[in-house]
């Protein structure tokens, strides 16, 4: 079982006990963004995983810079480029757990050695926010298995229903459906793309371009308010990013405040596929994993199961 955890709380009276199936030997913990916001808290995150029974490998330079809390804080890319790789190809290495997102994996992207990083092609690499974008990079450079779900740091927050998902997609298995609410009606199938609307609409304009065809897309964006979510929106929407997709699944846009439903509902308005909200992926303690290597289906009632 998994140690019990309380909504939001932190890692007082925690344990990740039973998280990762017992196959994962071995993580590492890297910083591929921005540093760890707070020292002893990430600290704290990593003694629950070495209690857990995991071996712990920390990157060279992944509590460099701490306490990262703005963008000067961020470690030369280089440095952060060579942390990665060097948890990716590391052999004892099972899985790779982002300590965090921020910023700065736009500039970590073009750094890596894609050639060497696809000599491992189901390297399992676990992140949200920020991460979106060394996500979309692995799937275009076909390079590792990226799985959308909380950091290091997200995983002291989370709640029990979202540990229970964490670790079902962890271990492979298909996680139990879920009712969404439905904006425009209409079945929907296809493969899991998610991520950082911000991200999304930054990466959309690079060589790292994610294909949505057919992708049924899962949305979240913190901390920006509704003119920036809906500029970030509007230049997806304007490059066809939405055009021949399957299907729109919105988590929460936390930055829009108290008109964080209408603007999701004005979103939604302006594409032609089928909408819904309410899916729990998020800067909160509600924060399920997707695996972007399987498939959803939708049905016209907003039921998500998971395939």
């Amino acid at each position: 079982m998994i140690g019990k955890l309380s909504a939001g709380s932190e890692t007082e009276a925690k344990c990740f006990a039973g998280l990762f199936p017992p196959e994962i030997k071995t993580i590492a913990v890297t910083a591929p963004s921005m540093p760890g916001d707070a020292p002893e808290k990430v600290e704290e995150c990593l003694e629950l995983l070495r209690q857990a029974g995991i071996n712990v490998k920390v990157m060279p330079h992944a509590r460099q810079g701490e306490p990262g809390r703005t963008r000067a804080d961020i470690i030369d890319v280089n440095l952060r480029a060579a942390d990665f790789e060097q948890a990716w190809l590391d052999p004892e290495v099972d899985l790779i757990l982002c300590m965090r997102g921020g910023w700065g994996g736009i500039d970590l992207i073009e750094k890596l050695d894609w050639e060497k990083l696809r000599q491992r092609p189901d390297m399992r690499v676990i992140g949200f926010s920020d991460v979106t974008t060394i996500h979309l990079a692995m799937l275009h450079e076909k390079a590792g298995h990226p799985l959308c779900g909380p950091s290091l740091r997200g995983l002291a927050v989370a709640d029990q229903e979202s540990l229970e998902t964490f670790r079902t997609v962890v271990s492979g298995r298909v996680p139990k459906p879920f009712q969404l609410t439905v904006l425009r009606a209409g079945d929907a199938q296809g493969r899991i793309l998610a991520g950082h609307l911000q991200r999304l609409s930054i990466m959309n304009r690079t060589r790292f371009k994610p294909e949505t065809d057919g992708k049924v897309i899962f949305i979240e964006c913190p901390r920006l308010g509704p003119a920036e979510v809906t500029e970030a929106w509007d230049n997806l929407r304007k490059d066809g990013f939405f055009k021949k997709c399957s299907a729109v699944v919105f988590g929460r846009l936390n930055g829009c405040g108290e008109e964080e439903n209408t603007v999701i509902r004005g979103l939604a308005s302006g594409i032609g596929c089928p909408v819904f909200c309410g899916f729990p992926y998020s800067h909160t303690p509600s924060n399920h994993m997707l695996d972007l290597w399987k498939s959803v289906r939708i049905t016209l009632g907003g039921q998500l199961i998971f395939e």
